[in-house]
């Protein structure tokens, strides 16, 4: 317990040292609040420096298979896209011309 206090200490010592990059400190309260009423909620300025230190960074890359159960249930689903006709019988893609209920004849018409 006292190593990890000590590694702790160190640490913090040496992140002290490193220079801070200039960011600007980023308020959330409204500029028109100080003068429309007194008695308005408002809430408390936040600094930028922060607010990345809260940050959700991801520990390791996520690797192709855990991807893949993520991902799967999103993947598209297969269609059957191959239909009978109910005129004469064939198969077909959906909304394709067939044979138009023409059963036998051979595209000629007699008058």
């Amino acid at each position: 317990m006292a190593a990890a206090a000590a590694f702790f200490r160190r640490a913090s010592s040496h992140l002290a040292r490193l220079p801070r990059p200039p960011f600007p400190s980023v308020s959330l309260e409204s500029p028109f609040a100080h003068g429309s009423s007194a008695g308005s909620p408002s809430l408390p300025g936040f600094s930028f420096d922060a607010s990345m230190e809260l940050m959700a960074v991801p520990k390791k890359k996520v690797s192709r298979h855990k991807r893949g159960l993520r991902n799967g249930p999103k993947a598209l689903k297969p269609v059957p896209v191959i239909v009978r006709c109910k005129s004469c019988g064939r198969v077909k893609l959906p909304h394709f011309y067939c044979c138009s209920g023409d059963r036998g004849n051979s595209g000629l018409s007699s008058s």
